[in-house]
């Protein structure tokens, strides 16, 4: 079973989707999950501890139990595979920031157990959705508990909401001058506001959007070109591309082909 909910407005605005699995059970222990500028909240409706690996031998690992968040990454992670059902919350980018009492920049790059952040609150909120047998009603419990975490916060902030759709369109066609210029701000503020909402700089968040057009465009496409591709996603050479698309997948092109899972960026 794999479910997903979009919940309305106000929450639409920060949160793309719930998403919800069980009865998975993968032939592999270790899937590597690239970084999309996005952070996800994740509960797990088990209770066995679940790994995230340090290495790809899977010779050093972290456990986390219960519920977790993933913050922004600037590489991939290796997760475990192992997990049989699970609820969770995929933010928009930019989009976690009105649910944590921190800049949420102070999460990169770190995966943190939800009870650091949240205390108990966050097991009473697990209990109810264990308790509850219905999927569409574990999603509308997720909905009334973000509704009240978020409370007077829910309101987008348009400078970055506009900086960020502009460089998910089109990373390779504007400078962070370019972007202050047009929203009206200094760099040094922009860049501010954009660590705090969106947990990355605006040059670090155009290399990861470029990186994701890329998987998009490869995603889309029976034939790959791979030199018109990285021309198309804004790369000046093929050197380029590949020393890029290697650091955010630990792979050269050619091998994502053949090692691609069956979901974007997994």
């Amino acid at each position: 079973i794999y479910r997903i909910h979009i919940p309305p407005p106000p929450l639409s605005y920060f949160i793309e989707h719930f998403f919800y699995y069980e009865g998975h059970h993968a032939e592999h222990t270790m899937e590597k999950f690239l970084p999309d500028g996005s952070m996800d909240l994740l509960i797990d409706l088990t209770e066995s501890p679940k790994k995230l690996f340090h290495n790809e031998e899977g010779s050093s690992f972290t456990t986390y139990k219960k519920s977790w968040i993933s913050g922004m990454k600037t590489q991939y992670i290796l997760i475990d595979a192992s997990v049989s059902s699970m609820i969770g919350v995929h933010f928009r980018p930019g989009g976690s920031y009105p649910f944590f009492d921190f800049p949420v920049n102070e999460l990169n790059d770190m995966t943190v157990e939800m009870d650091c952040i949240w205390n108990t609150e966050i097991h009473s909120v697990r209990d109810a959705l264990l308790n509850e047998p219905e999927i569409d009603n574990k999603f509308q419990l997720l909905e009334k508990y973000f509704l009240l975490k978020g409370k007077k916060k829910l309101e987008p902030n348009l400078f970055v909401s506009y900086a960020i759709d502009q460089l998910q369109r089109s990373p390779q066609s504007w400078t962070i001058a370019q972007l202050s210029d047009r929203i009206g701000s200094t760099q040094k503020h922009l860049i501010s506001l954009f660590k705090k909402h969106a947990g990355l700089s605006p040059k670090s968040f155009a290399r990861i959007a470029r990186f994701q057009k890329v998987i998009k465009e490869v995603e889309a496409k029976r034939s790959i070109e791979w030199t018109s591709v990285a021309y198309d996603c804004g790369y000046y050479d093929q050197a380029h591309f590949i020393e890029e698309f290697q650091a955010f997948s630990g792979i050269n092109p050619s091998a994502y082909l053949t090692q691609r899972g069956e979901y974007r960026n997994y």
